[in-house]
Formats: C-alpha cells, sequence, structure tokens
C-alpha cells in the first residue's frame, strides 16, 4: 500500500509541474516584455542555500553588472537568505512566481543540474524526454568531478555550458561524457576566486567527508550500527588524537555532506578540542579556508583544500562498496593524489602526526601534482563565466 501511494503522490507532483510550467510558459511571451523579467538570469544552487559557485557569481553580478536582470532561488527560512537578499532580489522556491520565473529565464544558471527549477528531478526528466526547458542552461558545477557520474553523460543532461576546473577533468569530460562541440568549458569554479584572497588561517583540521547513498534513509539507530558513523566518530574520539591536538594547541572540526547533516548530533569526540558543525553554525568555504590540514575520504573538497597548498589526507576505509554502490571510478587515482591514501585510522593519525613535525608542509611530490592538474591559480572565475555566458 505504501509503494502505491508513493507512486499516486509522485504521479501528482509530476502533472503538476507539467501543468504549472505550461501555465507559465503561456503566460511567458507577455511577462518577458516587463521589467522583472526581462532577459533574466535565474541563478540557484538546491534552492536551500547560498554557499558555493552559484552564491559567488550572484554576488560578482551584483557588484559589477548591477545593470543585468539577476534573480537567486532560495528559500526565505535558508540561514542564507539574508546575505542573498541583502545583494538583491530572490525568488521563492516552488511558487507560481518560481515558475514564472524559470519560464521566462533566458539564462538558468545552477551548481546542480536543475538547481534553478522548481522541481529538479521532474524537470531533469521532461528536458530529456520533451526539450520542455527553454533558455540557456549553465551548469556551474558544485565540485571537480573525478568519479565517472553517469547522470551527467549526455544526452540524460542538456546543457549549453558546463564548467570544468582541471586540465584532467576537461579531458575526461570531453573524451567520456558525449556532449556536443563547445559545451564543456574549462573556466574554473566561482567559488575558487575567494581562496586565494586574504583569510585568516587557525590551528584547525578538518575532517569533512561525503555522503553515502546508502545512509540517507536510515534511522538514527542504523546509522550508528553502519562502519561510516563507526569510522569517523571513532577518529574524533581517538585519545592518540587527542593528546596530539592537545601537544600542539590544536582544534579539530568534523562537517557532515549535506546530504547526511540530519546525522550531525550522533557525533561526539567527547573532548573540548572536538567540534562537530552543521550548516546552521558553519560555511563550507570559510572552514576550508581557516583549517590548516584536511582529512576527508573522496569528497572533491581536496581539490580546493590542495588549490590553497594546504595538506590532506585521504581515508577510504570502505572503497570497494563506495564504487560499486556510489561512484564508478573515474579518471582520477587516489594513489597518485594530493595527498597520502590511508585505508585504517592509525595512518590517518600517523599523517597527522608527521605533518604537526614538519610545520604542515605538503611535500614536493603532491605539490607537484597539484600545479600540473590546474596549471594556473587565479582570482577571475566569475569574470570568465560572465563573459562565456554572453558568448551564448
Amino acid at each position: 500500500m505504501g509503494k502505491v501511494l508513493k507512486k499516486i503522490k509522485s504521479l501528482f507532483t509530476y502533472i503538476k509541474c507539467i501543468g504549472l510550467y505550461c501555465l507559465s510558459m503561456a503566460i511567458s511571451p507577455v511577462l518577458r516584455g516587463k521589467q522583472r523579467y526581462k532577459d533574466l538570469w535565474l541563478i540557484a544552487e538546491r534552492g536551500a542555500d547560498a554557499r558555493d559557485n552559484g552564491y559567488h557569481f550572484f554576488k560578482f553580478m551584483r557588484k559589477n553588472h548591477e545593470d543585468i536582470n539577476c534573480a537567486y532561488v532560495i528559500s526565505k527560512d535558508s540561514p542564507d537568505y539574508a546575505k542573498i537578499s541583502a545583494l538583491g532580489r530572490t525568488v521563492e522556491p516552488n511558487t507560481f512566481g518560481h515558475y514564472l520565473a524559470f519560464a521566462c529565464a533566458k539564462y538558468k544558471i545552477s551548481t546542480h543540474i536543475m538547481g534553478y527549477a522548481p522541481d529538479s528531478y521532474y524537470f531533469t526528466v521532461l528536458d530529456k524526454k520533451l526539450k520542455l526547458v527553454r533558455g540557456k542552461k549553465v551548469f556551474l558545477q558544485h565540485g571537480i568531478i573525478k568519479d565517472n557520474i553517469a547522470e551527467l553523460h549526455y544526452p540524460k543532461v542538456n546543457l549549453d555550458i558546463f564548467v570544468c576546473s582541471t586540465v584532467p577533468e576537461y579531458e575526461d569530460l570531453v573524451k567520456n561524457y558525449n556532449f556536443p562541440d563547445g559545451v564543456i568549458r574549462r573556466i574554473g569554479l566561482c567559488r575558487y576566486d575567494a581562496l586565494l584572497s586574504e583569510h585568516t588561517v587557525k590551528r584547525q583540521i578538518l575532517v569533512m567527508p561525503t555522503w553515502r547513498y546508502y545512509a540517507r534513509k536510515l534511522s538514527d539507530e542504523d546509522f550508528k550500527k553502519s562502519d561510516y558513523y563507526k569510522s569517523f566518530n571513532g577518529l574524533i574520539s581517538d585519545k592518540r588524537l587527542h593528546k596530539l591536538l592537545e601537544e600542539n594547541d590544536f582544534e579539530l572540526v568534523l562537517y557532515l555532506h549535506y546530504e547526511l547533516q540530519k546525522f550531525t548530533h550522533l557525533f561526539s569526540g567527547n573532548n573540548d578540542r572536538v567540534h562537530v558543525r552543521g550548516m546552521g553554525d558553519a560555511d563550507v568555504q570559510e572552514l576550508l579556508m581557516e583549517s590548516t590540514l584536511l582529512v576527508t575520504d573522496y569528497s572533491s573538497v581536496f581539490f580546493d583544500f590542495a588549490y590553497m597548498e594546504k595538506p590532506l589526507a585521504y581515508w577510504q576505509f570502505d572503497s570497494e562498496q563506495f564504487f560499486a554502490e556510489q561512484y564508478g571510478r573515474g579518471y582520477f587515482k587516489f594513489d597518485e593524489g594530493f595527498g597520502p591514501l590511508c585505508t585504517e585510522k592509525e595512518e590517518v593519525i600517523d599523517f597527522i602526526e608527521k605533518e604537526f613535525k614538519n610545520g604542515m608542509a605538503v611535500e614536493a611530490t603532491y605539490a607537484e601534482r597539484v600545479k600540473s592538474n590546474f596549471t594556473e591559480f587565479t582570482t577571475d572565475h566569475c569574470r570568465k563565466t560572465y563573459e562565456e555566458i554572453l558568448k551564448l
């Protein structure tokens, strides 16, 4: 019975999306002549946040191109709403006003596929099957792609610009993702403009793992039985690590991926130097910029950290399961990455101890790999993105 109700609800949502979109499209020819909708640039991340490339690009546009009609899709109850509304016009997600802006927008720009749409899943399906979504679609990206992400291959998604950053990423996307010539563009991520700006670095280690498909729908009790929980909670609770933090006057912060934020309250290092932070009281980019050392697993945030020339380590205790269930292995080889590949907790702590001894310096081998991937380190990615969009 539950599955039947779920299918009925899904069908209703699908019909609602089509109906409201068709109505909005019917009205749009009249609205496009109005100032509110004329040549609209609709920018978004996921509708609930503004901490990524969408935010940085919107801020750039409002500061440097006030004459262009821009709007940002974000909920009024988002912790990021105030900073966006202070910059410019906002659109409340899933309202009829959102449908109208979505239908009228000349440029649709987001960090996630269809992040600017009233329903990202259904409109991705509609665009794939019926090519219903009009306007130029720009995928700013949420990070740097290193795995084989099947759902991003053409024609599963239709894009006019697919932003990428590193040389190997660009080569992999052009070779394997099947987009028409010119769609894949090596522009670099907008948020990287801030990484090289002057900022304070704390005596702080950041532990920032990515999510797991299987964990999203688990209860608290079942999640606590998972290897994911046992591993990361075990790391931040480790007495040897606590001693190293104390001896070197360092703090440690654990920050979970967006998809697993609901489990933040379950983690505790049981030590005054260990802090578990959530979306409400921490910003990912600020954490990356202010931290001295990063421990992650598969998260592409390691590219951001490497871009700032800081030491990092990969802790992959479940790689076989991860690459079998979540993403296919891509071009990036972690054992030839920007830091050591660890499979055991003790290896991670050994790395941290070693970095304390050598002054948190990046080894020459890893530094060279970073330089060969990026080739240049600049602060004009937002400008380049703007110029590439104009070319459309």
